[in-house]
């Protein structure tokens, strides 16, 4: 009973794609969970060093949880709503995309953009300015600013614009324990190492929710400077930092100069919760709630606990907010229920 249980749940937990269609394994970097495509062999880990990439501890991580983690090829391609495509987006939950070092075509950024309206997830590793592993004159911070600056409204910082190679630990970390990036299943963010690692800077007025959660230190917690960010795109979600050194856990190709830094500071717990928040499919908000003329009015210490206890908040537009201030809401009680609330 126990083992039919267990395959249940690790059928029905989710699906993590992570991509290695842009040179994601160019010169001294190895980024992907294991060298067997799509499927990582051995099926069933005893360990993360059983997958011998350097990001498979976070592969591994997930695995323990019962989810499923696929590496996509340039023999799939990135799509979106290709049901020709067994490795289509559609039939993932989040899409990582780990330092890709060649610029994505107007379709592939189309599909990227198409599957996090519709609800799914969207992770984002950038490295420090200049880290052009293959020579093609596009390093990680310009494929994605060229891809999704626009639209997400996050600009890592590239030639001239400093911290664009920042190197140290930081404990200057948003402290919302509300946020379950912050304080999630696989404990709390304490702080963030960087290892050679360009910062983000948000644009509001492109995407009101961009939000940083770790800038370096000293910097003051606002749309510069940030180490690691969030926020979301249509009824889903991003989330991202502006190194690779954080995910690396040391056990990629024996032929590249790789560190465990993973097992360092609060790198793997950022990036684990970062991806299990990325995992969440927004609520549909009723119309009848939306058209309702009387809301519950509540005041911020009452919102904070009600947070706590398991009820969440959203948006006009259905999006969940982590962070309470004063304003209106829709909140979603342990029921599923909503309700129309004022937090003053």
């Amino acid at each position: 009973m126990f083992l039919l249980i267990f395959l249940v749940s690790r059928v029905n937990a989710g699906r993590v794609l992570f991509d290695n269609t842009k040179n994601e394994t160019a010169g001294n970097a190895d980024w992907v969970i294991d060298h067997n495509y799509p499927y990582p062999q051995p099926v069933n880990p005893s360990g993360p060093t059983d997958w011998d990439g350097a990001i498979s501890s976070w592969g591994y991580a997930l695995y323990l949880l019962g989810y499923e983690v696929i590496t996509l090829l340039p023999s799939y391609g990135i799509t979106y709503g290709n049901s020709s495509n067994p490795l289509d987006l559609s039939n993932f939950d989040v899409f990582v995309m780990v330092e890709p070092q060649n610029v994505l075509a107007d379709d592939e950024v189309a599909a990227i953009l198409g599957f996090m309206a519709n609800g799914g997830g969207f992770f984002m590793v950038a490295d420090h300015n200049s880290s052009d592993r293959d020579g093609d004159g596009w390093d990680s911070p310009r494929v994605f600013n060229h891809a999704f600056e626009s639209y997400l409204g996050v600009h890592f910082n590239v030639t001239g614009e400093r911290p664009n190679s920042f190197s140290g630990a930081s404990t200057n970390v948003l402290h919302d324990e509300g946020n379950s990036i912050y304080n999630g299943s696989f404990g709390m963010v304490q702080s963030l190492g960087f290892w050679s690692g360009t910062c983000a800077t948000l644009d509001t007025s492109i995407n009101y929710s961009a939000s940083g959660l770790v800038w370096v230190p000293g910097a003051e917690q606002d749309c510069d400077s940030i180490m690691f960010f969030y926020g979301y795109y249509g009824n889903g979600r991003f989330a991202g930092l502006g190194d690779s050194s954080p995910c690396d856990d040391g056990t990629g190709d024996l032929q590249d100069n790789l560190y465990d830094n993973w097992s360092m500071y609060s790198d793997s717990v950022i990036i684990l919760n970062a991806t299990l928040w990325l995992m969440g499919g927004e609520a549909a908000i009723p119309e009848s709630v939306h058209e309702g003329k009387e809301a519950k009015i509540i005041t911020l210490s009452a919102a904070d606990l009600m947070l706590r206890g398991g009820i969440k908040f959203y948006d006009l537009a259905g999006r969940e907010v982590l962070k309470i201030v004063p304003g209106l809401y829709f909140v979603r009680d342990i029921d599923g229920l909503f309700s129309k609330v004022v937090v003053e």
